[in-house]
């Protein structure tokens, strides 16, 4: 708790605008999973006066489900999307009994977000996917901003989604505030695939000074992958922390980044025996890229996806620290 926002269901972090949290993914027995991440989010959704959308890649935790159906009972309309593979889950027929409209995606490709608005002004947005396991198991961020502008943009996303039917790089690309400023701090706000991120990502990365922190699910981009060696060949201190599955194979940047005999390339595969799921990269201390994009080939070119980044060294902090409790726990 305290400042950190480490803690599931501690004190977020942050500034009046935004709030950052991390989970605490000790994965208790089911039956003892309470005080999470998830019923933070569900307080928040009870707030709601107006109106709720909820773009999930999964949802299924039920104080979540739970919350929807209440904002439904008391007239306030509520709209989700998710995954056409996570069509069938009890939680979205439990929504759908109770007279919520759930649009899907309708293809092999991933609706992958995973975020939230509330009344026009609130956005919660991360790696969280509104899930028992997501809250509960994996590492994972959320952060909740106060700011109509950012939340404009989620809009014109959900409604290209739940309106248009509209998913992936065929998309438009219309939010209307991809740089924003909040309280002084320069914001960009991107959506994938109707917008190419690997290049956006490639040039915040080739201007980094000192150092690159990364938490990455996975990394197998290589517009990304090579600006990063790029600038850790010129210097620049690289560290990195792969979630375990999957890095061990050719696709991914791990082996490459292990093997590559710079002493200021430092790279670990994670130590939650579930899943490391941030996608995280923070450059020189100052600047925050986060969301439900990884660092892949299939979120550049076909899922639906959206990324934050922050240009403020107080936000950056607190993921700086979060780095630093995932490293330590990582395998050297």
């Amino acid at each position: 708790g305290g400042g950190s926002g480490g803690d599931t269901g501690g004190d977020p972090a942050g500034a009046g605008w935004y709030q950052i949290y991390f989970t605490n993914p000790t994965c208790p027995p089911e039956e003892e999973r309470s005080g999470g991440l998830d019923e933070i989010i569900a307080d928040d959704l009870r707030q709601t006066q107006f109106q709720v959308d909820i773009a999930a890649f999964d949802l299924d935790a039920p104080p979540i489900v739970d919350a929807l159906i209440e904002l439904e009972e008391r007239g306030i309309p509520v709209r989700v999307v998710t995954d056409t593979d996570n069509e069938d889950l009890a939680s979205i027929r439990r929504l759908r009994r109770n007279g919520i409209s759930v649009v899907t995606d309708d293809r092999s490709a991933l609706m992958h977000d995973k975020f939230i608005v509330i009344d026009g002004r609130y956005v919660w947005t991360g790696s969280l996917n509104y899930t028992t396991n997501g809250a509960y198991c994996n590492n994972n961020n959320a952060v909740r901003f106060d700011s109509p502008e950012l939340a404009a943009n989620y809009r014109a996303e959900m409604d290209e989604m739940y309106i248009d039917r509209s998913f992936g790089p065929r998309s438009p690309d219309n939010a209307p505030n991809k740089q924003l400023t909040i309280n002084g701090v320069r914001l960009e706000n991107h959506f994938a695939a109707e917008e190419e991120i690997a290049p956006i990502l490639a040039n915040l990365i080739n201007g980094a000074q000192q150092e690159i922190l990364f938490m990455a699910f996975s990394f197998t981009n290589d517009t990304i992958g090579e600006a990063m060696l790029a600038r850790a060949e010129a210097g620049v201190t690289v560290e990195g922390v792969f979630e375990t599955t999957g890095s061990d194979t050719a696709f991914s940047y791990y082996p490459e980044m292990r093997d590559a005999g710079l002493a200021n390339l430092r790279v670990r595969q994670d130590g939650n025996p579930r899943i490391m799921h941030h996608k995280v990269i923070i450059i020189d201390r100052q600047i925050v890229i986060f969301g439900s994009y990884n660092f892949s080939d299939s979120a550049n070119d076909s899922n639906d996806e959206n990324i934050v980044i922050v240009y403020d060294p107080a936000f950056a902090n607190y993921f700086v620290e979060e780095f630093g409790v995932v490293w330590d726990e990582a395998a050297p």
